[in-house]
């Protein structure tokens, strides 16, 4: 059975959602953008969240809260 990838819609997000997500699943965007996940940076930078989820071959996914 494969896995079918996450899709991020930032309008919709919290930080819960964020934090679930771990090295090896698939994501997807709203612009088209998805991949594998390889690696993962989360910042907490003056009240704001930044994810930083970059994809196996397929650039970077930042998200702000």
């Amino acid at each position: 059975m494969e896995k079918t990838a996450t899709l991020i819609k930032r309008a919709s997000l919290n930080v819960n959602q964020l934090d679930s997500i771990k090295i090896g699943d698939l994501l997807s965007d709203e612009y088209g953008k998805s991949g594998k996940v390889c690696e993962i940076e989360k910042v907490n930078r003056h009240g704001e969240f930044h994810y930083y989820f970059k994809l196996f071959k397929s650039g970077t996914i930042l998200i702000i809260l």
